[in-house]
């Protein structure tokens, strides 16, 4: 008898392991209007989700679901980092809407992942933002009988409404979708949590090939906010508080099982390795010089310029935290900023090299871009 309880306890984790493993995702989250954390959470979410071996369970993605908002700059952007990332980490586009034109799809998606949901293939409908209307609408418009198979989750925040009621089309808070037959959680408020974390501390994304620095550029956009993703960490069956080495954790145990990956996580061994990633998806007048197969770093040139070619991608965007090429810099004082006291013993911020918008660092007479010698 003693035997047979001792293992009672392990039996029901791993029951509870296994449903988090079968449970499938459903992603509305707002972006167009207020907050631009959504302009990294949102990649960073995608990122979360595929690094852990979950990218086939993410079922729908909608975004900029402040509805009324009308077309923006920072919603336009925001539909770039969220193809940028998808594509980056091989996402089909059919799970993607933007809400500001496919609303009326994009309920209709949500719907049908709860339509085919049941108790062996639950949903979480993750819903990333004070915005609650796209949840709303996606749930009423499904089948009533499987909505007891659907918990959706939202933030306790803080410091902002848990609602917005700010648009004639935004008609429904956190409450009303909390009526309609689904099981809720709030958790806890992930402004407050590692996905909101100075810049330095988002350093060790540059060690993850080009979706890492295509990531930290997205990072540096928002100063550090990626809190959003925070749900998704906790659908994962992870905690409501991570640290940032649970995070990094995510993406070293799938680097070190990924075959695609070298063990330094760099993006490539060959040139054709580069051409695969990066032709067609460069700014104007950049193309691909080669793999530089000591770092396993893809090379880009346009002119006399020559960067890393993560740097140059297309769709790469400004903000008053990065330069106009949403490259790593305008100035010297944004270098310091992100390399001061993360660089290998003797090396030292030099300067920010404006033409290519990369920094660049000094060990006495030897000069490096300073992602290469960090920490």
């Amino acid at each position: 008898m003693k035997a047979i309880l001792s293992i009672a306890p392990v039996a029901s984790l791993l029951i509870a392991l296994n449903s988090f493993a079968q449970t499938r995702f459903a992603y509305s989250t707002d972006g167009n209007m207020h907050n631009i954390d959504p302009l990294c959470g949102t990649p960073m979410a995608l990122a979360v989700i595929a690094e852990s071996n979950r990218k086939d369970d993410l079922v729908h993605l909608d975004y900029n679901n402040h509805l009324g908002a009308g077309d923006n700059d920072l919603g336009d952007e925001h539909k770039r980092n969220v193809e940028q990332a998808a594509k980056a980490y091989g996402y089909g586009a059919t799970i993607l809407f933007d809400d500001r034109t496919q609303a009326d799809a994009a309920t209709a998606s949500i719907a049908s992942a709860i339509n085919t949901s049941s108790p062996e293939r639950e949903l979480y409908l993750l819903c990333a933002s004070s915005p609650k209307e796209m949840c709303w609408r996606g749930i009423n418009a499904s089948q009533a009988s499987k909505r007891q198979f659907v918990t959706a989750i939202a933030e306790r925040p803080r410091s902002v409404p848990l609602d917005h009621l700010d648009t004639p089309e935004l008609t429904h808070r956190w409450h009303d979708v909390c009526t309609l037959g689904v099981k809720c959680k709030l958790i806890l408020d992930q402004d407050r949590a590692a996905f909101n974390a100075p810049m330095p501390k988002w350093n060790w994304l540059l060690g993850f090939g080009f979706r890492g620095e295509m990531l930290h550029k997205m990072a540096m956009s928002t100063a550090g906010d990626c809190s959003p993703a925070g749900l998704t960490f906790f659908g994962l069956g992870r905690t409501q508080r991570p640290t940032m080495a649970n995070i990094q954790g995510i993406f070293n145990a799938s680097s070190s099982t990924s075959s695609s990956s070298s063990s330094s996580g760099g993006e490539c061994s060959n040139n054709n390795d580069c051409k695969t990633i990066y032709s067609g998806n460069l700014q104007s007048g950049w193309k691909v010089l080669k793999c530089n197969t000591s770092t396993s770093i893809c090379r880009c040139q346009k002119g006399n310029n020559k960067t890393r070619c993560a740097l140059v991608v297309a769709g790469s965007s400004s903000s008053s935290s990065s330069s106009s090429g949403g490259q790593e810099c305008g100035n010297n004082s944004q270098c310091k900023a992100i390399y001061d006291g993360n660089l290998q013993n003797g090396w030292s911020v030099l300067k920010c090299n404006t033409n290519a918008g990369v920094c660049r660092c000094q060990k006495g007479n030897t000069k490096r871009q300073c992602n290469a010698v960090m920490k």
